[in-house]
């Protein structure tokens, strides 16, 4: 029984997409199903290769990757997208998301980062790349209808990723410089704004916003 992850590539750069192939079909458990570059190609090779994960450009020849992600999840919803651009610009991210996407990546991504982004969404996690991470986040969690309207702090979501790691007090304290009580003070506050009751829930919610 084959339990590879299936991987679509699409994107209009010939050597990226052989690239790409080249990188993904190296790692073990990992296979490229197939590879296009317009929407409605997307669609039709989806239907017919049923993927694990879409790696999707946003930028294609005629209809964009924002259509082809929505066309896709209405007809493959177990299938997962991730969305591909040049661009670090956070409406474009927040929009493929809304399409349905469950993962992120720039162009200027690492391989690792291909190869672990994969995985993740793959296992029913959100990723975004390093390089827009906390600025995609902190933006999300500002406008979440279901936190606080007062904005996490620097600090917080620096207490918060430590948290989620399974960090006590003190070893985040020892990190960043101040007390224990003082992280103590910070982990209660962050509980309040998120209306989140406990650390073990914390990190649950951490996992799924993305942060480990």
């Amino acid at each position: 029984m084959n339990t590879n992850i299936k991987i679509l590539i699409v994107d209009d750069h010939n050597l990226i997409v052989e690239a790409w192939t080249n990188i993904l079909n190296a790692v073990e458990g990992y296979e490229v199903c197939g590879s296009c570059d317009t929407a409605d190609e997307a669609l039709s090779l989806a239907l017919q290769n049923r993927p694990d994960v879409v790696l999707m450009d946003i930028n294609l020849k005629g209809s964009s990757g924002f259509d082809a992600t929505e066309n896709i999840m209405n007809q493959l919803p177990k299938t997962k997208v991730i969305g591909l651009s040049i661009h670090d610009d956070l409406s474009i991210v927040k929009k493929i998301f809304a399409k349905g996407a469950k993962g992120y990546l720039t162009k200027n991504s690492s391989r690792k980062e291909l190869i672990i982004s994969i995985r993740q969404v793959f296992e029913g996690e959100v990723f975004v790349c390093d390089e827009i991470k906390d600025r995609f986040f902190n933006s999300a969690l500002n406008s979440d209808e279901n936190s606080t309207k007062k904005d996490l702090t620097t600090k917080e979501i620096d207490i918060i990723k430590h948290i989620a790691k399974g960090m006590t007090s003190k070893e985040i304290g020892d990190i960043l410089n101040i007390s224990h009580r003082t992280v103590e003070t910070h982990r209660h506050n962050i509980l309040k704004k998120l209306d989140i009751p406990n650390s073990a829930l914390l990190t649950s919610w951490a996992k799924d916003k993305g942060y480990i």
